[in-house]
């Protein structure tokens, strides 16, 4: 059971995660806290996973990153701000590639307006809860035949399977 006080210090320690990145102190009250799922390592509808290595290297990488709408980095809209990232492990579960199913998560915070106002209770009402991430990987490899995907001649086709193995991507090495 977590009692008050170590809830103050999880709120505390929030709020001083956050405060790294405002040019002001922001209180409780200012903000707006979540947790979102940002990306995992089963396959996709566009035939690609990260690897558990990839998700590891990105939870780096998304920290200190704003959360856009429709991926235009115009900055009116900039929305939110990822200021902590973390894999979770469900060591029940398998993925194609025989590794344990990893879900990169983060908590993030909006500054409170008037203007987010109606966002946030879409958010909260679980009526905005996708989200969907760019990055970029140094390799993409071939789930059949190991060959990187775009350097490499591959024969083989995302989403065919070929001798009873689906074919994919598996992203690796994360830059950005």
């Amino acid at each position: 059971m977590e009692t008050n006080n170590q809830t103050n210090q999880n709120k505390e320690a929030e709020l001083d995660l956050i405060n790294r990145y405002t040019r002001k102190k922001l209180s409780e009250k200012d903000v707006y806290v979540f947790s979102v799922s940002l990306c995992d390592n089963d396959v996709d509808r566009d035939f690609e996973c990260f690897s558990l290595s990839a998700l590891n290297g990105l939870a780096a990488l998304f920290e200190g990153k704003t959360g856009i709408f429709d991926h235009n980095a115009k900055s009116t809209l900039q929305t939110a701000r990822i200021f902590k990232t973390w894999v979770e492990t469900d060591k029940s579960r398998k993925t194609p590639l025989g590794e344990f199913y990893g879900v990169l998560k983060a908590m993030a915070y909006m500054v409170r307006t008037k203007e987010n106002e109606s966002l946030i209770e879409e958010i909260e009402g679980g009526i905005k809860k996708e989200v969907s991430v760019s990055c970029a990987v140094e390799k993409a490899l071939c789930s059949v035949c190991g060959a990187d995907m775009r350097k490499h001649d591959c024969e083989h086709m995302r989403g065919k399977t070929y001798s009873g193995s689906l074919c994919f991507a598996v992203l690796k090495e994360p830059t950005d």
